[in-house]
């Protein structure tokens, strides 16, 4: 009878988290808009809490880091939407060389008795799905931010409401007599600290490559600093995934010595922010398994588009924390994190 139950419980939790999934989908016009306000209000709350501490007002606070927030990215939404315009005007020019480049490596092997017309190779590989992939992705995360008013708008309220929040949920926990609200903060701080600080690096990512392609004189160098600024918060995969366009253009626009710097331009970033400043100041990494990085993004991308891709890590981050928080759901936290938790001594000593 129990397992029965236990069957029956189950299937009913996979009913209603299918159920959940196709009202997002559904409702994704709404969801999305919503999801990135909440990442923007996380970060702005460090500027506004250090504002707080310093003896200003909520309100004024709130104010003043949101007229920032405001100016800052509407001139980044100025600089890029020039760079895509101009990016696919160029698009038919870029694609024309790389079919000659393409043309050209089928006759040299030709030459050797190797064909590719028929293998299908050629059109599984082809190097100019990566560029409309960058296309694609700025541009739907580009009509995403079209409902600027709208996420700044939903952006300020919720910064208004968040010292509300640790009161509303402590009269929920009350009225269940549980420990929700410790639960609940450390989910909020982890995934608030962990937000927080991957957009500082991020952004330094993207600055430096932004510099560093400016600087050797490759096209649209503040689009591709910007795809790896948004891409950075993709582990392991993400950095990869940016710079695949720029090299590949490197490869139409600049002379091999050039195209090698710009290789090594994205290695090198990569590597000191990757792999130095990013375990220094964030102390330990995501914790997700190299698999969960990977499907996550496929999933939260197909259920959300390009913004659902860039949420991907913080959003599974939060599904990670929350499994832990509960012994019924804790085996989901130990798949999706990078290994298993240590054994205790004393469960070494019993056995």
């Amino acid at each position: 009878m129990a397992r029965s139950s236990s069957i029956r419980d189950s299937v009913l939790t996979m009913a209603g988290i299918l159920i959940i999934l196709f009202a997002v989908q559904t409702a994704k016009g709404l969801v999305v808009p919503f999801l990135l306000s909440l990442f923007i209000a996380v970060v702005i709350t460090v500027p506004v809490g250090w504002m707080r501490q310093h003896g200003l007002s909520t309100f004024f606070a709130v104010a003043v880091v949101l007229i920032a927030t405001l100016f800052f990215e509407t001139g980044v939404a100025l600089i890029l939407g020039k760079s895509i315009a101009q990016f696919n005007q160029a698009m038919p020019e870029y694609q024309a060389r790389l079919s000659a480049i393409i043309n050209g490596l089928a006759n040299w092997l030709a030459t050797y008795d190797i064909d590719l017309s028929d293998s299908g190779i050629s059109e599984a590989l082809n190097p100019s799905l990566v560029l409309n992939f960058a296309n694609t992705f700025m541009a739907g995360l580009g009509s995403t931010l079209s409902n600027f008013l709208l996420i700044m708008f939903t952006v300020f309220f919720m910064l208004l409401e968040i010292r509300q929040l640790p009161l509303k949920i402590q009269a929920i926990d009350k009225v269940n007599g549980g420990t929700l609200l410790e639960k609940s903060t450390t989910i909020l701080e982890s995934t608030k600290q962990y937000i927080a600080l991957k957009t500082l690096t991020s952004l330094l990512t993207g600055v430096l490559i932004t510099g560093g392609l400016y600087l050797i004189g490759l096209d649209f160098a503040s689009l591709w600093g910007f795809l790896a600024f948004v891409l950075n918060f993709i582990p392991n995969i993400g950095s990869f995934l940016a710079a695949a366009p720029a090299v590949l253009l490197a490869c139409l626009q600049l002379a091999p010595m050039e195209i090698a710097v710009v290789i090594v331009l994205y290695l090198l970033v990569n590597m000191v922010v990757g792999n130095v400043i990013e375990p220094t100041v964030m102390g330990q990494k995501v914790g997700l398994s190299t698999l969960a990085v990977f499907m996550s993004l496929i999933f939260w991308g197909w259920l959300l588009g390009p913004v659902g891709m860039l949420l991907s890590i913080p959003l599974t981050m939060v599904i990670k924390y929350t499994a832990e928080a509960n012994d019924q759901t804790r085996w989901l936290a130990i798949l999706l994190a990078s290994a298993p938790p240590p054994i205790e001594k004393e469960e070494e000593e019993e056995q």
